[in-house]
């Protein structure tokens, strides 16, 4: 019998076309959740899919605002010491 994986999803689909500080808010609840109901206490490989749109709803394509290069992909600007992963 074969382990499985213990992801969670956490669907945000439902709240529509919402301002980032809505969905900032959204975000911050569910993970007090987590922690104060599930007792969850660390994760790992967290990934964060986001359609950006106009208010009302039509997509836009997400472009630096200095140079206007389109951007997929952006890895977290959270500072995490790599020697916090290691037990030294």
């Amino acid at each position: 019998m074969g382990k499985t994986d213990p992801v969670l999803e956490i669907d945000y689909k439902n709240l529509g076309t919402i301002k980032l500080d809505e969905l900032q808010q959204a975000i911050w609840e569910d993970i007090q959740m987590l922690r104060d109901e599930f007792g969850v206490g660390y994760v790992t490989d967290v990934k964060l899919m986001v359609r950006a749109t106009n208010e009302y709803g039509d997509p836009l394509v997400v472009k630096r605002l200095s140079t206007g290069a389109t951007v997929r992909h952006l890895d977290t600007h959270h500072y995490h010491p790599a020697c916090l992963d290691y037990k030294l």
